[in-house]
């Protein structure tokens, strides 16, 4: 005699579809990674930067929806490969802004909308109240899998070592 087939349960389909396009969605960001040589998260900011130049991290963090610590990591990885210049603002000398340098531009032109983007417009479709229950289901997730102490980073970015 053989097993009876075991069925799936309409939660446990939404679970498999959604771990599914979350590995689709890694994979891009890894592709994205190997082929621009610039990490997700590096190329939403940069990406935020080419919409409004002249940001601060302050700028940065709220449009990207993460702390101000993450997003200024990210910054300096930029700084770095000279995708990115610092500056004092020109309006105000306590202020520094941040500018995408020609290199910085020509990398956008040729990169794929961020996924971080679609992500974040999605999020502002939803209601208030599924906002506030799929943050608080993710942080209990977290917390159940032992993950809730880990530092946040920038969606797709992997954590520095």
């Amino acid at each position: 005699m053989g097993s009876k087939p075991t069925r799936v349960t309409h939660a446990e389909a939404h679970e498999e579809e959604a771990g599914r396009r979350l590995s689709r969605n890694q994979r891009a960001a890894e592709g994205i990674e190997r082929g621009l040589k610039v990490s997700a998260a590096q190329l939403f900011v940069l990406s935020e930067l080419a919409q409004v130049p002249d940001q601060s991290v302050k700028d940065l963090a709220a449009v990207t929806m993460t702390t101000h610590s993450t997003v200024s990591q990210v910054v300096s990885q930029l700084i770095a490969k000279g995708l990115v210049t610092r500056t004092v603002d020109a309006s105000d000398g306590r202020r520094a802004v941040l500018r995408l340098t020609r290199q910085g531009v020509n990398l956008v032109k040729r990169a794929p909308r961020a996924i971080q983007e679609d992500l974040i417009e999605g999020f502002g479709t939803l209601r208030p109240s599924e906002r506030r229950g799929l943050a608080s289901g993710l942080e209990k997730w977290l917390t159940a899998s032992g993950l809730g102490r880990v530092p946040s980073t920038m969606l797709f970015e992997k954590p520095r070592k």
